[in-house]
């Protein structure tokens, strides 16, 4: 009979997708991911290096997910060219999971939102953001030129790391929001005590804690080295999947005397609105740190900040308001059906109303592709990241912050405590 130690989410996924019954930290394992995430700019890409090497056959491709996320509609002809490509492409392969424009989303958003994951799922993908998919308790890694490793032979070497455990309690005090809790995430923990770890959440809050909530917390942890993030499926989890997923499932959790390599315990009351300072994610400090600064532009989106939990709270502050002449608001849901839900709210003629526009769902500034910044020019909003160049001129400044933070800002026409406006 064989024994073992008891086992964390983590391990139990490499185990399953490497045919074992356990696997030890550290240990090296082929394992067959679930599913496989792929984006519309990058993918064609990938597929023609592989056509060039005289493969025209993938061994899954039916787990490949195929999104149109980062351009959309697109912006120039080389892009038209592109995404026409690639629907060929993906016909030649087989690949028939497709959400194209007008059905997309955001990659991580849209996958999840579609039933595409479940909870025990090992996902791969080459955009770094995937670890927003743990949200449902799947363990979701990104991956880079490893895809084509990946797309081909349905393989990949993972060496099982190590988790940290993060247990919430208590309740979230006015004015804060999950972006708050990820961005001290990113501050308390850093790279050098993440790096290739997993981190696993719970505790007693995660019953009041919504997938939109947990969506934004996962969303981040790649920004210091995690190699995934994820929290442990509940009854918040059934419902949320209930209505997007056939059939049977199991849900996978950490075994009672599961090893940690750290274990966290946070209050949500002990928070507060916080911000990301240029030019790093993790250059974070209260919004205090930051007030007074002039704000050029303010971006409400992507898949850290574009959910139905952020344009409800920038409709809150924006309601009856108008945003400050010479200050511009872009608003961009995470996805179509998020977009949806946000018209039948009434909250996109709310923005409107107060002067902000609203876009077609996609990466769009977080990318750079949509809204770019000019030299000297300063934005505050919801996108993933604030290093240099990343919304355009590298001689611009970004800052990162909840979505009340920064529609206070659009408001005040600089940054501003967002709990004055509530």
């Amino acid at each position: 009979m064989n024994t073992h130690s008891p086992q964390t989410i983590a391990q139990k996924v490499f185990a399953r997708t490497a045919g074992k019954e356990f696997s030890n930290i550290g240990e090296l394992l082929m394992c067959e991911p679930d599913l496989f995430q792929a984006i519309d700019l990058t993918l064609p890409h990938y597929l023609q290096t592989i056509k060039e090497r005289g493969i025209y056959k993938l061994r899954n491709p039916e787990k490949i997910i195929v999104f149109a996320d980062h351009e959309v509609p697109a912006q120039s002809e080389r892009v038209a060219a592109l995404k026409r490509d690639l629907r060929l492409q993906l016909k030649e392969l087989g690949i028939s999971h497709f959400y194209d424009e007008g059905r997309h989303g955001i990659s991580h958003q849209a996958i999840v939102e579609n039933g595409h994951v479940l909870p025990g799922m090992l996902v791969t993908g080459n955009d770094t953001h995937i670890t927003t998919l743990g949200a449902v308790g799947a363990l979701a890694t990104p991956i880079v030129y490893e895809a084509l490793q990946a797309f081909v032979t349905g393989e990949m070497w993972f060496r099982v790391p190590e988790t940290i455990r993060i247990n919430y309690s208590g309740t979230l005090n006015e004015g804060v929001m999950s972006r708050d809790i990820s961005q001290w995430l990113i501050s308390k923990l850093g790279r050098d005590r993440v790096d290739y770890r997993v981190l696993e959440f719970g505790g007693t809050a995660t019953a009041s804690i919504d997938m939109d909530f947990r969506m934004t917390i996962c969303n981040v942890a790649v920004d210091i080295g995690a190699k995934a993030a994820l929290f442990e499926p509940d009854s918040v989890t059934r419902d949320y999947l209930a209505a997007r997923v056939k059939g049977e499932y199991e849900i996978v959790s950490s075994d009672a005397g599961a090893s940690y390599s750290e274990v966290f315990n946070e209050d949500l009351s002990d928070f507060e609105p916080m911000i990301a300072l240029p030019p790093r994610p993790e250059n974070v400090d209260k919004v205090s740190a930051a007030a007074g600064v002039k704000v050029d532009q303010v971006y409400i989106g992507s898949c850290a900040g574009g959910r139905m939990e952020d344009l409800r709270a920038a409709a809150r502050i924006l309601e009856g308001r108008t945003v400050r002449e010479g200050v511009r608001m872009v608003v961009v849901p995470t996805s179509q059906q998020i977009y949806s839900a946000a018209a039948k709210e009434g909250l996109l003629s709310i923005f409107v109303d107060a002067g902000a526009m609203v876009t077609a769902p996609s990466c769009g500034p977080c990318y750079g592709s949509l809204a770019p910044l000019a030299d000297g020019e300063v934005c505050i909003g919801t996108g993933t990241t604030n290093i240099p160049g990343r919304m355009g001129s590298q001689k611009a400044d970004i800052y990162l912050s909840n979505a009340m933070t920064a529609s206070a800002a659009a408001i005040a026409g600089e940054i501003v405590d967002p709990r004055n406006y509530l």
